[in-house]
């Protein structure tokens, strides 16, 4: 049976997941005019910006945005470099920049569509997302509630049992117990969870920016120490960018990047660009056009990339990707060390690699409230959180492929259900956005 489910998943992967995802961001980024590079300084505005939108949700443009790059900036972040680099080589980092800025267009639409869908429930909040959008929109409940069904798997999978596994590695090889770790861990999360999303917010806006800044810190230290090297290695990500080799690998890195996952085998894995968790986390965002909060959502994939791209300059430029033995997490590890010369460049690696799988632990458990939410009523999401803090000592253990073949069908599903409603609203989408485009 599980052999079965594994060749669905592949086929749905390579022969639907991805050249839909790919036909619909070339589509409509030809009919939007390319907003995604246009409008990505409105953008950047727009996330700081105090206007008339403010009493229009219950988190403001930056808290929303820091919630979704806490989903997108993960362990694949690090390691997913590790592996385009393996599989398709320097080349693969061009690939993946065309990927993301197709995603990125995508993106825009499920979250132009969140805002335009979203309700507030019994406590005042926004809620939304492509359940919304699925049902309210285009009449699909059956379609919406499945959506939910596999979010709810996925929360439970890809965004605790794996990121739990993920966090635990690194930190019992530094001889750290692995009880000392589940109960810190189980902690931390209860007192955000049930803080609410504005705790979770809160938490995750002053996270986001502080270990991103951590992570970037080092690397750019690092490129510096080894500047002489760095355009060479522009040439060699130029110059092997146009094989199919690299064409492949930069498929595969570009979806386990975005996937929020620990996997390194796992195919093309387009997630959050078309998995649709940042149009439910951007719902609650203090705004009332639709238009403008689609341009915010476009910023985290670029953000991303950028992250990324530095990852693969230090890889490269330490010599990490052509050191045998050296693969995935072990690679960065190992390029981080080397290129500062000091074992700190490791725990610098370590230590990212667990916050950002804390944030990503926190934030599917907002997404699959949400839409255990939708499913039930209020009620049931008290269960769902002390059920999600309970299932956080399994991840020890959780490191089976019936895992992640579960992790692997449930976003599958939910990419293929979210295109359904962008493909679906999609000359709604491109009509409103074009008139947005001549008013401007």
């Amino acid at each position: 049976m599980t052999s079965i489910l594994e060749l669905f998943n592949h086929y749905l992967t390579l022969f639907i997941i991805f050249p839909v995802l790919f036909a619909l961001g070339l589509y409509l980024s030809t009919r939007l005019k390319f907003i995604q590079f246009s409008k990505i300084k409105v953008g950047f505005k727009e996330l700081f910006r105090k206007n008339e939108y403010q009493e229009e949700g219950t988190i403001s443009n930056f808290e929303a945005l820091s919630a979704v790059l806490a989903g997108n900036l993960g362990t694949g972040n690090i390691s997913g470099m590790a592996v385009a680099l393996a599989t398709g080589g320097p080349g693969s980092l061009i690939w993946m920049w065309i990927m993301a800025s197709l995603g990125a267009i995508i993106k825009f639409s499920g979250c132009f569509l969140s805002l335009k869908y979203r309700e507030k429930n019994s406590e005042g909040e926004y809620v939304g997302g492509p359940m919304y959008y699925l049902s309210k929109g285009l009449g699909y409940k059956k379609m919406a509630a499945l959506f939910s069904i596999f979010a709810i798997i996925a929360a439970f999978t890809v965004g605790n049992l794996v990121q739990v596994n993920s966090m635990m590695l690194p930190l019992m090889k530094m001889g750290i117990s692995p009880t000392w770790i589940i109960g810190c861990l189980v902690l931390a999360v209860a007192a955000v969870l049930l803080g609410g999303i504005k705790r979770l917010a809160k938490v995750v806006s002053t996270m986001v920016p502080a270990m991103t800044a951590l992570y970037l810190l080092a690397a750019l230290i690092i490129l510096f120490t080894f500047r002489a090297h760095v355009l060479s290695a522009f040439g060699l990500i130029f110059q092997s960018a146009f094989t199919f080799k690299s064409a492949a690998g930069g498929a595969l890195g570009f979806g386990l990047s975005r996937a929020i996952t620990a996997g390194f085998e796992r195919g093309i894995f387009a997630t959050d660009a078309g998995c649709g968790i940042a149009p439910i986390l951007q719902a609650g965002a203090r705004c009332k056009d639709p238009f403008i909060e689609g341009i915010v959502g476009m910023i985290a994939p670029f953000i991303v990339m950028i992250i990324c791209t530095i990852t693969t300059l230090v890889l490269i430029v330490t010599g990490a990707w052509q050191q045998p033995g050296e693969f995935s997490t072990n690679m960065c590890t190992w390029a981080f060390e080397a290129g500062l010369g000091h074992v700190i460049g490791k725990y610098i690696v370590i230590l990212s690699l667990t916050l950002f799988a804390f944030t990503t632990i926190i934030t599917w458990a907002y997404c699959g409230e949400k839409a255990c939410e939708y499913l039930f009523s209020r009620r049931a999401i008290k269960r769902f959180k002390y059920l999600y803090i309970l299932t956080l000592p399994l991840g020890g253990f959780a490191h089976t492929s019936t895992v992640w073949l579960l992790a692997d069908l449930s976003i599958g599903l939910m990419v293929v259900m979210n295109l359904v409603g962008i493909i679906g609203h999609s000359p709604k989408i491109i009509e409103e956005t074009q008139e947005h485009l001549l008013e401007s």
